[in-house]
């Protein structure tokens, strides 16, 4: 939503819809203090979400999302928050215990996950905490323990489609993960476009901070 991405490029057309898609990948780092930005993108049925941080992980997923789970607008909070896990997990597997900012672009989103390190429970409106298929807990009932539990995270929040090179990677790799689960993008272009938008961010932030 907003203005797109400079770093996106629309690969050629494909046909194929799918029911979802995942990628994790891992780029140069930039040296100096933890920073993860999330971001989101949210169709009728279907929802996707990217990160980008500085220690130079990378991902995006999207899937189906049935309209029976949540109502629209709460589906773009429940997909928010998503996204902070996903990154989250990527970014504490490799450098645990050490600070990380967690950039927000949704204030919905950010108000739930400051509730959380408080100790709220609370949950988006509609969102089933039900266990799900296999036994497997809900994410954002992990994230809530994760945001709980895990010193020296911060969350602030960070103004959408400015310019800002992680919070606009993070955009554009949502978006493109809603392209290809709609049969846009081939899903051959991922492992090559997801690497180069976040290398290309992190080289702007890096020329951005010296």
């Amino acid at each position: 939503m907003g203005r797109r991405s400079p770093l996106a490029r629309a690969p050629r057309p494909a046909t194929r819809t799918r029911r979802g898609v995942c990628v994790d990948d891992k780029v140069k780092a930039v040296t100096g203090a933890i920073v993860l930005a999330t971001d989101a993108s949210v169709a009728t049925d279907r929802v996707a979400c990217g990160y980008v941080a500085t220690t130079g992980h990378a991902g995006l997923r999207a899937h189906l999302y049935p309209a029976h789970v949540a109502r629209p607008r709460v589906r773009v909070v429940v997909t928010e928050l998503r996204a902070v896990h996903w990154g989250l997990k990527a970014v504490l597997a490799t450098s645990p215990g050490r600070p990380v900012e967690v950039r927000v672009d949704n204030v919905q989103a950010l108000a739930y996950l400051h509730a959380w390190q408080r100790g709220g429970t609370a949950m988006p409106e509609g969102y089933d905490v039900h266990l799900r298929s296999r036994g497997r807990t809900p994410t954002l009932l992990r994230l809530q323990m994760l945001v709980e539990y895990t010193p020296h995270l911060t969350f602030v929040h960070e103004k959408a489609h400015v310019g800002n090179p992680l919070n606009e990677a993070a955009d554009s790799l949502a978006k493109l993960g809603l392209r290809c689960v709609r049969g846009q993008v081939s899903m051959t272009e991922l492992p090559r476009l997801v690497p180069l938008w976040a290398s290309g961010a992190l080289a702007e932030y890096r020329r951005a901070a010296a």
